[in-house]
């Protein structure tokens, strides 16, 4: 009796402090041939509201360890083409950031700044859903997201 209640609270204890783990790690990633090194992150944010329409975000980390731009791939989103995208974050709090894409027409992804003015936020507060629009095709969605508190996970790690 005493193994099967000690075998259940160590079950619960890992299960307790699993579920508090972040699940955003940070790594380095050195390519073999060119040795250059590549700051990269475990998992991507991904952004959908039935599993096929949506976005995913990649996190683009400098090798001073900041993050400084989002790579993002869209699905089910119109045009396969990105050309002044939109993208809004809105956080649990009510806050928003607004960011324009950079790049020019491409029909891979869309690339966004991540504004300095935006940093505190999102380092510290939770995402409620994030709006992106094409604006190649114009569709757009607003999508709950994976990871609320993903970019807090992320720069815990940097």
């Amino acid at each position: 009796m005493k193994s099967i209640l000690l075998t259940f609270a160590l079950v619960a204890v890992s299960l307790v402090s699993f579920a508090q783990s972040d699940t955003v790690k940070v790594y380095t990633y050195v390519e073999e041939m060119t040795e250059k090194s590549y700051i990269m992150t475990t998992v991507d944010l991904i952004a959908t509201e039935n599993g096929t329409k949506g976005i995913k975000i990649m996190a683009n980390i400098s090798n001073a360890k900041e993050l400084t731009s989002f790579i993002i791939s869209q699905y089910d989103m119109g045009s396969a083409c990105n050309e002044n995208n939109t993208l809004i974050i809105k956080f649990i709090d009510g806050s928003k950031i607004k960011i324009l894409s950079y790049n020019q027409f491409s029909c891979k992804n869309s690339y966004f700044r991540v504004p300095f003015t935006a940093v505190e936020q999102l380092k510290t507060l939770e995402i409620e859903k994030i709006y992106y629009q094409n604006g190649d095709s114009y569709e757009s969605g607003t999508f709950p997201v994976n990871n609320p508190r993903y970019f807090i996970q992320l720069y815990k790690g940097l």
